[in-house]
């Protein structure tokens, strides 16, 4: 099974409808998620030649640029604390992305549960984290 199928699977699972784009060799697939506290996209990079899924959430926050150095100080803190997953910061935009990767290894659902658990613990984060992260900008 490759990560792309895994991924497709995992969509089709909970009805996420996925938009595909491919960049340099690999493939992007891009779909909204929904929590408790927000909505977010998120985008999967499907990383065959390695067996890796690279998994990103957007998580709205755009920080000003007089506020960068300490939001980078914030999310050192917050990465920090996380087991797994971390927050990155966009230099050049200070856009706000969660980005979780994992090998996927192992048989058919196996690799299938990986998948699932890797978007899951991606979107929690995002949606935990990002009104903290806002209040502590403001």
């Amino acid at each position: 099974m490759t990560i792309k199928d895994g991924f497709i699977a995992f969509a089709q699972k909970h009805n996420l409808p996925l938009k595909e784009k491919n960049e340099n060799g690999s493939t992007i697939l891009s779909f909204f998620i929904s929590g408790e506290k927000g909505k977010y996209d998120a985008y999967a990079m499907c990383i065959e030649e390695e067996r890796m899924l690279a998994f990103f959430v957007d998580c709205n926050i755009r920080v000003e640029e007089k506020n960068r150095n300490a939001a980078r100080e914030y999310l050192m803190k917050l990465n920090y604390m996380l087991k797994i997953g971390s927050f990155q910061m966009d230099p050049s935009t200070g856009d706000i992305t969660v980005r979780a990767c994992q090998y996927i290894l192992g048989n058919d659902q196996e690799q299938k549960n990986m998948i699932e658990q890797i978007v899951l613990i991606g979107g929690m984060i995002a949606d935990n984290y990002s009104h903290d992260i806002i209040k502590h900008l403001e």
